[in-house]
């Protein structure tokens, strides 16, 4: 023993200098020195002999194991430091590529892990991430949106980036790789990264959007009444929505199951609907068929009675049987619909006359053979009627011989008009030719006869204007107008004579008379005449046209005093004097005057709308050919105006500038026109297009149409003054009858809408504020589904009434809480205060379930780390209640330490958990009752505590 205590291995030592010295003559080599050193390094009471050992071995694996067991800091932090140089390759313990993965995949924290990446990326060596594996390990050990964003941009390796690129979800992310990388192959996979996402988040948005629509058209079944339509839509709705809810997986849960309720509930609704309506739809339809079948049997009727006329009228007398065939087919036609009626309904009344009048279609189908004979013999007699009416119109005919022919042709159609009484029915084409030719002959004895009745006419009015002449005064021209008679009396017919004999002879008398007369009267009347043109030439002339016409009147007054050119015995009543004819003649000449000026000045105007014309013309000669014909239409308007807003000019140069006018404009109004037509074409292609609109079943894209065509309307040139308003008003009528339509239509839509909303309303107004919260979202949520089906006021009227019905419900809920908060603060008071201990039950179930459990549980509770001094105080800071005097340095602390815990924590504790932590403490001691009134007070006022 003394020996041994003598010859130590200076290791085992008590004094660490001397383990130290002999730690430096120990070699990791030898086995046996090495488990001297392992455990001096891990043994040894001394950090700097467990430093010293470690130093000498130098083993990775062991400056590990110390870095996770040490218990000395300082020991403790030196091997940290050691493992962490030795991953970031610093110092002399070298790691290999395997050792080094492991250590950073199992044990390195996420600082390290990042500090060793950067530095390796930045000497440039890739080992760790040219591993997708190992990279990704390392990535979702560290989990920093910035550690894989550097790994992503520097990390060299093609796969590992396109792997983070699948991976990564967030487009925010992708979007900053995106900003800084560099390759364009890179920057393509990103962008694509980012549509697909934003590809996969707007899908269960589309198919949302495509099932609202589809399930809405799916409901909209339950405004339709046919039930043929509604099938047929129902089957493709259903197809339409297998193959949306073949896709239903990218939607959540609740979304699936919504559209999935929405769907059974639909289905099921129009199901009842079909089979609620079928019958009166079915009873409908046979009613339709019994229509449409009476329908076809009335045209079809219609038509055989017009193949019967054809065959009498047009084919009587060349028919052929297959002409007979065709037209027995239509009336055998008639007789199947018939018996197909007597099916459908034997009672209708109406078969009944349309069967009779099959079986005189059939009656005269069987009598048409001998019709046909009659037919042709009535033929025969028509050419007899029409040759014989061909020879009365001969004008050369004399009186006797015409006669003849006439008596000839009565015979002939007294044979005709007994054969037509044979035939069923007179082909209109025999009658028209018959009518034909007795029109003739009666219009050529019309003729003649009115020929007669003219020319006597003429005779007594010529007769009678000799006798107003006569007793007029007009004696000179009624004997003129008597001489003409007397010759056109001689070319009459001898019958015509007789007629106007007395009458003819007794003028002839009275002219006889005049004439011995005429000089007697001549020679007072003329100094008369010469008075009056004095007087008129006195006169001011206010009105040339009277002026002119009273020059005239005396003019031929003068004339009819002078002696007649009949023989030079009529003028031997003694010759007008000198004096006489010269004072007239230069009294009519004064009074000419004004009139002559007047016609100077017409003249003058005459010329100046001539000069006027004659540059319109020009003008018109110099338009360009080539102008635009919507500008040349205005620019020849404005010369037609000009033209006829000219005076007037003789007529013979109107009519040689009306030529030249003609010439000019012709050309242009020809290439206006053809513009015009192709404009007319063009609007009345419009008009067909809104007429078409009629009939579109939407609406609301038929008036959009409208308004396009209104628009290509107004591109279009003129038409033409007649054609414009003519297509004008048919544009506009099409257009005012599509509007009227929508209109009506969209009445219809929001009656329906306006009914919906009613419904909703009255279910509204049903449910109870009161009820729980179950049966308040479930009675809600029938009106909430229904209320994406309304638009417009319908909607917001529906709306208003949810969030009224809602505002009641918070109200009410909020005054509920508020009365159930202020019974729990009188309940928990009374409790503390132990005022009326046989209602401690009434008071624990009103408190509820988490205050009455921690009430009951106090005294069995963890105490508190605070105090009930403390607490109290904390719990007038927390509820903004005054502390009183004696505590101000305890709130001041309890502010500090509740200020304290927000920053560190980001949040202090609430009132109820302070609170919470007061009851805790059990029964209140005798001495902490001031403490007790002081909760009881903050209680009291602050009910809201116990929430």
């Amino acid at each position: 023993m003394i020996f041994s205590r003598i010859f130590a291995p200076s290791h085992t030592s008590p004094k660490s200098e001397k383990r130290l010295e002999a730690i430096k003559n120990l070699s990791p080599e030898k086995q046996q020195e090495k488990t001297i050193l392992h455990e001096l390094a891990f043994n040894d009471e001394s950090a700097d002999v467990s430093l010293a050992a470690l130093e000498k071995l130098n083993s990775f694996v062991l400056w590990l194991k110390m870095a996770q067991i040490a218990k000395a800091s300082n020991v403790k932090k030196a091997a940290q430091q050691r493992v962490n140089d030795a991953i970031a390759g610093k110092g002399s313990l070298a790691l290999s590529c395997e050792e080094k993965a492991t250590f950073l995949s199992e044990t390195a924290s996420p600082d390290l892990i990042i500090e060793v990446v950067q530095q390796d990326v930045a000497n440039q060596d890739f080992a760790l991430l040219s591993e997708p594996s190992l990279a990704h390990t390392l990535l979702e050990k560290v989990d920093k949106p910035s550690f894989t964003q550097f790994v992503f941009l520097n990390c060299n390796n093609p796969l590992l980036q396109q792997q983070l690129i699948n991976a990564q979800s967030q487009v925010s992310l992708l979007q900053k790789w995106a900003k800084k990388a560099g390759d364009d192959k890179l920057l393509a996979d990103l962008n694509a990264r980012i549509d697909a996402i934003r590809e996969a988040e707007q899908k269960p948005v589309e198919l949302k959007k495509q099932l609202t629509l589809c399930l809405s058209k799916y409901r909209a079944l339950l405004d339709k009444t046919d039930v043929e339509q509604i099938v047929d839509l129902q089957s493709v709705y259903e197809s339409e929505l297998t193959g949306l809810f073949a896709n239903v997986e990218i939607l959540n849960a609740d979304d699936r199951e919504e559209y999935q309720e929405k769907h059974s509930k639909i289905a099921e609704q129009v199901s009842r609907y079909l089979d609620r309506i079928r019958p009166a739809w079915e009873e409908k339809q046979q009613q339709s068929l019994l229509a449409n079948t009476q329908a076809l049997c009335e045209q079809q009727l219609t038509h055989a009675k017009q193949q019967v006329n054809w065959l009498y009228n047009t084919r009587l007398c060349e028919a052929t049987l297959a002409d007979v065939a065709t037209v027995n087919e239509s009336v055998r036609g008639v007789e199947a619909t018939i018996e197909h009626l007597n099916q459908l309904d034997n009672s209708n009344k109406r078969m009944k006359e349309v069967q009779l009048a099959v079986d005189e279609l059939n009656a005269k189908l069987e009598a048409f053979s001998l019709q046909q004979q009659y037919g042709q013999k009535l033929l025969s007699r028509l050419h007899t009627v029409e040759d014989i009416a061909q020879k009365l119109t001969d004008d050369a005919l004399e009186e006797v011989e015409r006669r003849d022919i006439r008596s000839a042709f009565d015979t002939a159609v007294e044979e005709y008009t007994e054969l037509s009484k044979e035939l069923i029915m007179q082909p209109q084409v025999i009658l028209q030719r018959f009518k034909a030719a007795t029109k003739q002959v009666r219009a050529e004895q019309k003729a003649l006869k009115s020929k007669h009745l003219d020319e006597l006419r003429q005779v007594r009015k010529q007769i009678s204007i000799v006798d107003n002449l006569v007793s007029q005064g007009k004696f000179r021209a009624a004997m003129s107008k008597f001489k003409k008679l007397s010759e056109e009396v001689q070319g009459l017919p001898a019958d015509i004579k007789r007629d106007i004999e007395k009458r003819y002879q007794k003028t002839a008398d009275d002219i006889a008379r005049l004439e011995g007369w005429q000089s007697y009267i001549a020679e007072p009347r003329k100094p008369a005449l010469v008075e009056e043109a004095q007087t008129l030439a006195a006169t001011p002339a206010e009105n040339i046209k009277q002026r002119s016409e009273a020059i005239k009147y005396l003019r031929s007054q003068w004339l009819s005093l002078s002696a007649p050119a009949l023989s030079d015995s009529q003028n031997s009543t003694g010759e007008q004097t000198e004096e006489l004819q010269k004072a007239f003649d230069t009294a009519l000449e004064k009074a000419f005057e004004p009139c002559r000026e007047h016609y100077a000045k017409l003249d003058a105007e005459r010329a100046a709308a001539l000069e006027l014309r004659r540059s319109i013309i020009v003008k018109a000669k110099d338009i360009d050919p080539d102008t635009p014909p919507s500008e040349l239409s205005k620019i020849l308007d404005r010369l037609a105006k000009q033209w006829r807003a000219c005076g007037q000019v003789e007529k013979q140069d109107y009519e040689q500038l009306k030529q030249e006018w003609k010439a000019v404009n012709s050309p242009l109004q020809k290439t206006v026109r053809e513009w015009q037509s192709q404009n007319q074409a063009l609007k009345q292609a419009l008009v067909d297009k809104v007429d078409a609109l009629q009939s579109a079943e939407d609406m609301e894209a038929a008036a959009q149409s409208a308004q396009t065509l209104q628009q290509e309307w107004k591109q279009i040139g003129h038409a033409g003054k007649r054609e414009e308003s003519r297509l004008w008003a048919e544009f506009k009528k099409r257009n005012d009858e599509v509007f009227e339509r929508i209109k009506s239509q969209r009445k219809a839509q929001n009656n329906a809408f306006a009914q919906r909303a009613e419904a909703l309303v009255a279910i509204l107004a049903s449910i109870s504020v009161e009820a729980d919260e179950d049966t308040y979202s479930s009675a809600l949520k029938p009106v909430e589904d229904g209320l994406a089906e309304l638009t417009g006021a319908n909607r917001t009227k529906v709306e208003r009434k949810i969030s009224e019905l809602n505002r009641k419900r918070e109200n009410y809920l909020s005054e509920n809480l508020n009365e159930r908060k202020t019974a729990r603060a009188q309940a928990l008071i009374s409790l503390l205060q132990n005022n009326e201990p046989g209602e401690r039950e009434a008071h624990l179930e009103i408190l509820g379930k988490r205050w009455s459990s921690i009430y009951t549980n106090a005294s069995n509770s963890d105490t508190s780390r605070h105090d009930r001094q403390w607490l109290t105080v904390a719990l007038e800071v927390a509820c903004e209640m005054p502390s009183p005097e004696a505590d101000s340095s305890t709130r001041s602390s309890v502010q500090l330490q509740m200020m304290t815990a927000k920053l560190e924590s980001g949040e202090a504790p609430s009132p109820a958990d302070i609170l919470g932590d007061w009851l805790s403490h059990g029964e209140v001691k005798s001495s902490e009752h001031g403490l007790l009134q002081r909760v009881i007070s903050v209680i009291d006022n602050k009910p809201g505590v116990l929430a």
